[in-house]
């Protein structure tokens, strides 16, 4: 895991020290290590100081600091391929870089243990195939990548400059340009700090921007290009029925599952686990116990929060070790500027969910905690939100399909933009076992009708991830747990609510809120599907912006975010 940054002057000026301010504000995504690349030479540091960016001076520097969890202390980036002609930083985990290297070392020189050199020296391979083609040769790289990315690869002979992201989009680069310069970066905070407001993009999943560069012009074009997906299928012809059974779709889940996992872990000692007490987390906590010697869960919410309550009784009856941040009132009110800070976001939906998370990944990082697995983006691919079996009642399991496989391309957005920014805010790297693509793949493919079963007597299935469920009682966890209903994370941990008494306290209530305002929160982009269109199948007004508890954190927010790019 790392931090990137990259920015190329319009002018010809000398824009390294402007690299300083964009790495140096988002430090704990790499305090192992720093790097840059200029037009002429690729530069390290083991430490952050403004002497090391002011003794370069370049119009077009990539840079890159790290967080140190594959290959050890050794492996600082940008890498330069061995015909000296691509460079490259990426951030993510390749979890297949074992066997991709045995069949590299036997013409490349490898110079670190790191899964990132891998990708350097397959690229270089197939730039070579392709007579020199940049986006043919990344096109080719990434397909045979394992694993999740943020690539920025340049070109050294023209300056071309390819900005790639895999196609789930665990992790993020955003871009901006001015009348000076292009630059980029994993968090908007790097652009803000540059003072490229409101003009910042993100690329999309499964794209890559192609920067075309004339340096003696100091001039350029950008080109977006689909590199890992393909658009134009159909939901169906992409996602056939193939499990048609309980049978056939519990032993390929299973499968999957363990694989998934499994990579994931791998070579670890120690690991963290983000832990509610909902299924997903508990099924994830259940299998690393298996795999890795010692596996902490941690939880976070208001003293006496079901999530807290539910945590413990799970943990002792499985046998999982379990840490709790307990939260007051004062905590979350003292915490939310942080926690708005660090997501780059005010958005209340965002925000409640991201203060439970936010204090036990803290809690983790005080334990000495680098690595955890998260359950996110199971119930998006096994039909496990309650909106969901409403929706079947409405439009049939035909219709039920698109909204998930929606909800799944909508995720980068929606919660994993957020939860790495929460996780890197503490030096810790978070992983995905439910979003590994061939897990993805499998669970998509499971007849939606054995996960969502409107069998009572409103033809309604409050339950939900039936294939998921199942296979937790067959790996052995008891079936009270596996079937137990979850509250989503806000409202388990008790936060939805006191944030309410925290706006109210604070001078926000219905009163505050005016027609004006209304109309301008009618405009805000809907983030999570609960917000975009989960509360209309919903008869509970939980699942709507209180526009009061809004009016209060963009108060908070207007002294943090520069105009957040609304």
């Amino acid at each position: 895991m790392c931090g990137i940054v990259g920015i190329l002057s319009k002018k010809g000026e000398n824009v390294a020290p402007l690299i300083e301010k964009m790495l140096s504000c988002m430090r704990n995504r790499g305090p192992d290590g720093v790097g840059l690349a200029t037009e002429d030479e690729i530069v390290y540091s083991n430490t952050f100081n403004k002497l090391f960016f002011s003794q370069t001076s370049a119009f077009n520097v990539l840079a890159h600091s790290r967080l140190a969890i594959v290959g050890g202390s050794c492996g600082s980036q940008p890498f330069l391929s061995c015909d000296k002609k691509l460079v490259l930083e990426h951030n993510g985990e390749i979890y297949n870089y074992r066997e991709l290297r045995k069949s590299l070392e036997t013409h490349h020189e490898f110079k670190t243990s790191t899964d990132s050199e891998v990708i350097i020296h397959l690229l270089e391979d197939h730039y070579k195939k392709t007579n020199g083609h940049l986006l043919e040769a990344v096109k080719r790289t990434v397909f045979q990548l394992d694993g999740i990315y943020i690539l920025a690869i340049k070109e050294q002979t023209t300056g071309n400059i390819i900005l790639v992201r895999d196609g789930i989009g665990v992790r993020q680069i955003y871009y901006g340009e001015d009348e000076r310069f292009f630059a980029f970066g994993s968090e908007k905070k790097s652009l803000w700090k540059i003072h490229l407001d409101g003009k910042i993009q993100r690329l999309l999943p499964g794209y890559a921007l192609f920067i075309t560069q004339k340096p003696a012009e100091h001039t350029f074009t950008t080109t977006l290009h689909p590199i890992t997906v393909n658009t134009n299928k159909s939901i169906r012809s992409k996602y056939p029925v193939t499990y048609k059974d309980i049978d056939s779709a519990l032993n390929a889940y299973n499968d999957a599952l363990i694989a998934s996992v499994e990579k994931r872990v791998r070579d670890f000692s120690r690991i963290g686990i983000v832990f509610s007490g909902g299924i997903d987390s508990v099924i994830v906590a259940f299998l690393a116990k298996q795999m890795v010697p010692d596996v902490i869960c941690y939880t976070s919410g208001i003293k006496g929060s079901n999530d807290i309550t539910n945590s413990i009784e799970i943990a002792e009856k499985l046998g999982l070790k379990l840490e709790i941040n307990e939260l007051s009132q004062n905590d979350v009110e003292n915490m939310i500027p942080d926690i708005i800070n660090v997501i780059e976001d005010d958005n209340m939906g965002q925000v409640e969910v991201a203060i439970p998370i936010y204090a036990a990944v803290k809690l983790a990082r005080e334990q000495g905690i680098r690595v955890m697995l998260t359950g996110q983006g199971a119930d998006e691919i096994f039909g496990g939100y309650s909106w969901y079996s409403k929706i079947v009642k409405k439009y049939g399991y035909e219709k039920i399909l698109e909204y998930m496989i929606k909800d799944v391309q909508l995720l980068y957005k929606e919660t994993l933009e957020r939860e790495d920014k929460i996780t890197m805010s503490q030096s810790i790297e978070l992983r995905e076992p439910f979003l590994d693509p061939n897990l993805i793949d499998t669970a998509l493919r499971i007849d939606p009708r054995l996960n969502i079963q409107n069998e009572d007597a409103d033809g309604i299935d409050t339950l939900g991830k039936r294939v998921h469920r199942r296979l937790a009682v067959k790996l052995g966890i008891p079936r009270e747990i596996a079937y137990r209903v979850k509250e989503a994370a806000q409202h388990g941990s008790g936060i939805h609510n006191l944030l309410d008494s925290i706006a109210r306290k604070n001078g926000f209530t219905e009163k505050s809120v005016k027609d004006t305002y209304l109309d301008k929160l009618n405009k805000r982009e809907l983030l999570g599907s609960s917000q975009r269109y989960g509360h209309l199948f919903e008869s509970e007004k939980i699942w709507n912006i209180e526009p009061h508890i809004q009016m209060y954190l963009e108060k908070i927010a207007s002294n943090i975010l520069p105009a957040i790019g609304k």
